[in-house]
């Protein structure tokens, strides 16, 4: 059996990260914005499978997430909570 995969949680500037083309996200990352950047979050169960047909090559660690991120044109990348930063879905 394999270990079950974290989700892991990110910030990154919308206003340096001008080289991103929020069209052409993966499908294992999901993207939100709000007042303070793009608000990224990893989705494990696409991305473990993505891992095994090979067209995901990373190893599952926030830095690891952090340098992919940065391939795509992400600056200014952070990682954060992501109770924190889905908290606000609550009172919607």
């Amino acid at each position: 059996m394999s270990r079950k995969e974290p989700m892991y949680c990110f910030r990154a500037s919308w206003k340096l990260s001008t080289n991103f083309d929020p069209n052409s996200l993966p499908d294992w990352l999901s993207l939100d914005t709000d007042w303070q950047g793009y608000k990224i979050s990893t989705l494990p169960w696409i991305a473990s499978v993505a891992r095994v047909v090979g067209a995901l090559e990373i190893e599952d660690s926030p830095t690891e997430w952090m340098s992919y991120l940065e391939t795509l044109g992400l600056r200014e990348i952070k990682q954060v909570s992501c109770e924190e930063m889905f908290e606000d879905k609550g009172y919607s």
